[in-house]
């Protein structure tokens, strides 16, 4: 057998055996469940702790209109004015957090809610937007008998799924929009009741209102 056809034979022979390696990997299903569940593992469990985080963003927001809409009854009728809730620490001390009785699930941290509070003329004339977050500047001014009060809340509830750290802005104040907090990102909840005071018994504004 000459040189060359021992070349040939073994290259046909290597072929061959490559040929088979392949055909009984290919018919090999051991491991396929694993490779597969490899793949879409991070997408699944991404998607599964983002909806987790969406449901707890809307459970807490729901959590602060019921709180916000609790405490605004007590100045609606007159009673928080009576009590002297007048600042916004009284607010969230007497109202939102007391010792017991508390409103706000102790999910929040009530030291960094923050409170607007203040009359307008009208309805129409109602602010309800965002601008005294955005702004940093925020007033506490219970109205009196039969005054319109406009009561804004805003809590930065932390992010928990840090990839959603991406979204949103820095200046972002809604429901669904994110802003820093202490070098963190955070959902920022805003609750907002407006509402005219019952006639009750006269009373003292504090002082700057």
């Amino acid at each position: 057998m000459t040189t060359r056809k021992r070349v040939k034979l073994m290259v046909f022979k290597v072929r061959r055996s490559a040929k088979r390696v392949v055909r009984r990997f290919a018919r090999d299903g051991k491991g396929a469940t694993a490779i597969e569940f490899a793949m879409i593992a991070v997408p699944f469990f991404g998607l599964l702790f983002a909806l987790f985080e969406t449901a707890l963003v809307f459970f807490l927001s729901s959590s602060l209109d019921v709180a916000v809409g609790e405490a605004a009854r007590q100045f609606f009728t007159g009673t928080a004015q009576a009590a002297n809730v007048s600042t916004a620490a009284t607010f969230k001390s007497n109202l939102l957090c007391p010792t017991s009785g508390r409103i706000l699930p102790t999910t929040f941290d009530c030291s960094k809610v923050i409170i607007d509070m203040q009359t307008a003329a009208s309805f129409g004339s109602a602010n309800t937007s965002k601008d005294f977050y955005t702004s940093g500047s925020t007033k506490f001014c219970p109205g009196g008998p039969s005054e319109i009060m406009v009561v804004r809340v805003v809590y930065p509830m932390p992010v928990y799924l840090t990839i959603l750290s991406g979204w949103g802005s820095n200046v972002s104040a809604n429901r669904s929009g994110q802003t820093m907090d202490s070098g963190k990102w955070t959902h920022t909840l805003l609750s907002t009741v407006v509402f005219r005071n019952e006639p009750f018994s006269s009373y003292t504004k504090p002082a700057g209102c």
